[in-house]
């Protein structure tokens, strides 16, 4: 595949970081996002954003802006579910939660996405064979949330980051940018712990190897892993 621009949020760990390692050592030139600023790779630039911060995902589009030209792929990867906001292990059921925290998963995974979407659009619009993948969840599923899935703010983010991404494909279809919804499978990151399916390897030669096979006749679904579609 010929080399395309990139941008993946939350490269400074886990899935994020490993996908970003794949894609440069496919020769692509990729860009991408953490609070700090910094990447622990190489990679062709690095900006700052908290995905809950709507200023700061201003900035750090119009800090990339300034530098590219275009974006040929957007990964929506960072996220965080209830623990990272103090929630008890063992206490993140649908009535455990205060405003506070459950609306910050929410800010996380969905409405700082969706910021990001609309910041990094000028440069899909310039990209070649624009696409926009939105780490998602198993979890997002109703089928699936219905009976797994411990934390509910994380579940009720992922229904909605689908939701988000079903509006997007609908909205950014007349300007042939490509959304996809995934689900990455139930990898051994420090969020999926290590009784998970997947490592971090596997999951991410995976994804990597589906990414690079969709095309713009893809927009609109919610698939797995390994391309196959993933239950709503």
């Amino acid at each position: 595949m010929s080399e395309r621009r990139i941008l993946i949020t939350g490269v400074g760990r886990g899935l994020g970081l490993e996908l970003a390692t794949r894609f440069v050592e496919r020769g692509h030139t990729v860009h991408g996002t953490t609070r700090s600023g910094e990447a622990p790779i190489d990679l062709a630039g690095c900006v700052r954003l908290d995905l809950r911060d709507e200023s700061s995902i201003v900035d750090a589009l119009a800090t990339l802006g300034s530098t590219v030209d275009g974006i040929d792929l957007l990964v929506n990867c960072a996220g965080a579910d209830a623990r990272m906001f103090g929630a008890g292990d063992d206490a993140r059921g649908p009535f455990d939660f205060d405003a506070e925290t459950f609306n910050a998963v929410l800010d996380a995974n969905v409405t700082g996405p969706m910021v990001v979407t609309r910041e990094a659009l000028p440069l899909l619009r310039r990209g070649r064979r624009p696409m926009i993948v939105n780490v998602s969840s198993q979890l997002g599923s109703m089928q699936v949330a219905a009976r797994k899935g411990r934390d509910t703010a994380y579940c009720v983010s992922k229904a909605a980051l689908n939701m988000l991404g079903v509006k997007s494909a609908a909205a950014l279809e007349p300007d042939g940018i490509g959304v996809v919804m995934m689900h990455p499978g139930w990898v051994a990151t420090d969020m999926g712990g290590p009784a998970a399916d997947l490592s971090v390897d596997e999951a991410g030669a995976a994804i990597v190897a589906t990414i690079e096979s969709l095309t713009f006749a893809d927009t609109g679904r919610f698939i797995r892993w390994d391309g196959h579609d993933h239950p709503w």
